[in-house]
């Protein structure tokens, strides 16, 4: 193809998951994915490998294909027209249960040409604790119902056993099922589109051309690696905890290797896997290590199975960030993602002074309540904090940052699902760290309870190793989680469940990114 044709191409393979993405959020249920948009849609081959994946949310850019390479090893050629295979196990192509993934096979005259998949965080899939996230989980099962792959849809038909475990084993099933469905109307979406592509160019024509554009992905990163600095570089940062009734940090470490045309990341020397849920799968590893070389090299190489042939990453089975079943991982996918992050960039930050950040706020502060009486209701959200500074401009404020690109909950929308008031939301002052480029301030949320009695979650990470400064900038200010009952306030553990009732304030308090630069330093000065 020549570069036109290629660009057309790109364009049109691209825009499919993102047109799946605008119709998952127009018709589902939940404010947790209509609002914050908590969810990905991609596009595959027949094989498995990833043409396009939508901006949505960078901790499912190594998971997905894992969905889909789970989907062809427990289906191989007996999947059909307008099926849909439904899973959430973390140990068979999921990540936390919440995520839960739809893959619906797309074919043309008979013949399977792709796949069009989707995952969305529901607010509430069963377990011990109301919104499926409770602190001191160790089981997998402890977290929610487990759906190893299986079709959800058998030729369009909905299967009555996985609809009746949504109804029987979630809060709010009504919800539940509506955002289900919207799912799949998206899967619906996105096959159509593919097969409208595939009919106009050509099924041969089209796998040919996908080829030709992973290709071009890949070159475009390897050329990118080339030019880098090569060398080895070692990095690691702590968890601070498993959980409210442990207080050991759990270390992560790394080791990366930039070569000719390639990056290799190890961790070895990292720890064991844990009694808790911060464990994190190794697909989500993945993808903090894919969003890490994405940064870093050709952010706008298209986003590809080519574009991250040239990354290799080596973790032991039976390490924390890469556990072997059946050990907890809902802090895992949302808080560990995070610290892998933040290690990679550690150690990138000597040879790639010129373009690594200093540490953002290291944690999606994860809050859900929950309560099946009188009236069964879910909220799940995470809350935006500081952004690191950059070697050439000051952090933003009161943002996601890194493995988290979900949007704001509007309080309006908040207020008329659950019943909850918000009577805070606005930034802390001064919360970010000091340098010549300051870090993003953090925010303060504060919910008011209006029912009789919920269950509250918290899973949250920089409560006490504050998100570090970077080339002499100072660091930012540590999170808080609070709880306000009859006029006196407690400090809560940075990961903790418990019980609320009427009249109680969650007050959330999220950190604020490092410094970059020696603070009083003009910004003028080279």
């Amino acid at each position: 193809m020549n570069p036109v044709e290629l660009e057309i191409l790109r364009s049109a393979f691209a825009f499919i998951p993102e047109e799946m993405g605008v119709a998952l959020k127009r018709s589902a249920y939940s404010p947790n994915i209509k609002e914050r948009m908590d969810a990905s849609c991609a596009l595959f081959d027949e094989t498995g490998r990833m043409l396009s994946q939508a901006e949505h949310i960078p901790v499912h850019l190594g998971s997905m294909p894992a969905s889909v390479d789970a989907v062809l090893r427990d289906f191989p050629g007996t999947l059909r027209e307008r099926d849909q295979v439904i899973l959430n196990d973390p140990y068979h192509g999921g990540t936390h249960l919440p995520d839960v993934t739809l893959v619906r096979p797309v074919f043309a005259r008979g013949t399977l040409i792709g796949f069009a998949a989707n995952r969305a965080h529901h607010a509430d899939i069963g377990g011990i604790a109301p919104g499926s996230m409770p602190a001191d989980a160790e089981r997998l099962e402890d977290e929610g119902l487990v759906l190893e792959p299986q079709k959800f849809l058998d030729r369009g038909t909905e299967r009555a056993h996985v609809l009746n475990r949504f109804r029987n084993e979630t809060l709010n099933p009504k919800e539940r099922l509506g955002d289900l469905r919207a799912q799949v109307a998206a899967n619906e979406l996105g096959g159509r589109r593919l097969m409208e592509l595939a009919t106009k160019r050509g099924v041969s024509r089209l796998r040919s051309q996908a080829d030709e554009l992973l290709d071009y992905a890949e070159r475009r990163v390897r050329v990118a690696v080339q030019i880098l600095p090569r060398g080895t570089w070692k990095a690691e940062d702590f968890l601070e905890s498993a959980g409210s009734r442990r207080s050991e940090p759990i270390r992560i470490r790394a080791e990366i290797t930039i070569g000719g045309s390639g990056i290799t990341v190890d961790f070895q020397g990292t720890d064991r896997q844990v009694a808790g849920n911060v464990n994190a799968p190794f697909a989500v590893t993945l993808s903090a290590a894919y969003y890490v070389l994405r940064c870093v090299t050709d952010p706008e190489a298209p986003r590809n199975e080519g574009a991250y042939r040239p990354l290799r990453v080596i973790a032991e089975a039976g390490l924390v960030v890469h556990p072997r079943p059946p050990a907890a991982v809902a802090a895992g996918n949302v808080e560990t993602s995070q610290r892998i992050v933040d290690v990679l960039f550690l150690a990138l930050a000597v040879p790639l002074a010129d373009r690594v950040p200093a540490q953002s706020q290291g944690t999606m502060n994860n809050l859900t309540i929950g309560a099946s009486q009188p009236r069964p209701f879910s909220y799940y959200e995470t809350i935006a904090g500081g952004e690191g500074a950059l070697p050439y401009r000051p952090g933003m404020s009161g943002v996601h940052t890194h493995m988290t690109n979900t949007r704001n909950t509007p309080i309006e929308a908040l207020e008329l699902a659950a019943p909850l008031r918000v009577e805070e939301y606005r930034l802390i002052p001064r919360s970010g760290g000091r340098g010549r480029f300051p870090g993003g301030d953090g925010v303060r949320r504060s919910l008011r309870f209006l029912g009789e009695r919920a269950t509250v979650s918290v899973l949250s990470e920089r409560r006490a190793l504050r998100p570090k400064g970077l080339a002499g900038g100072e660091d930012g200010r540590p999170g808080r989680n609070f709880l306000r009952r009859n006029g006196r306030q407690r400090t809560l553990p940075a990961k903790v469940t418990f019980e609320v009732r009427r009249g109680d304030v969650v007050v959330i308090e999220t950190p604020g990114g490092g410094g970059w630069g020696p603070a009083g330093t003009s910004q003028d000065e080279a």
